[in-house]
């Protein structure tokens, strides 16, 4: 995996991080705008001549989480800067599959997606996530850790 992120570091020197050219992707494809030739360009440049492999496992990825997805998921408009919660939730599911953290993958589809097509859905992100790495693309694992101590709470009573 640290060879994988150190390529990514050195062969994919774009303007986007990866993270966020995936959330471009999502939202130029639902825009109907697929074939941007900047978007094409920027594949081309880290994914060489898996990108039009890596451009269709995305796009079929993104299919099956749409027609699996237990509501509609929010998808932000092209060219914004803020992400939505269902596309950080879509990067974190990619980079859980890349880490094989089954657990945590298994909590996202079971999150997002209805049980009968969680299996549809768990081979299109394992086909993504597999040419994202050989690609040299490793999205970076949410980490989280439990508050140090116990929980306290103040109790503050307010008098009218």
């Amino acid at each position: 995996m640290s060879k994988a992120r150190r390529k990514a570091k050195i062969d994919y020197d774009g303007g986007l991080c990866a993270g966020h050219l995936l959330v471009w992707t999502w939202r130029k494809l639902v825009q109907g705008q697929g074939d941007c030739p900047l978007l094409v360009r920027e594949y081309a440049r880290f994914a060489g001549p898996n990108a039009d492999l890596l451009l269709a496992a995305f796009a079929a990825f993104l299919m099956a989480l749409g027609q699996a997805s237990r509501r509609t998921l929010s998808v932000g408009r092209p060219y914004c800067s803020g992400v939505t919660s269902d596309e950080e939730q879509m990067l974190r599911l990619v980079a859980a599959v890349q880490e094989d953290d089954r657990a945590l993958v298994a909590a996202h589809l079971v999150w997002m997606v209805r049980r009968e097509q969680q299996d549809s859905v768990a081979l299109a992100v394992n086909r993504l996530a597999a040419l994202l790495t050989v690609s040299g693309v490793v999205l970076p694992p949410v980490r989280t850790e439990a508050p140090v101590g116990p929980a306290l709470l103040e109790v503050v009573r307010v008098y009218a």
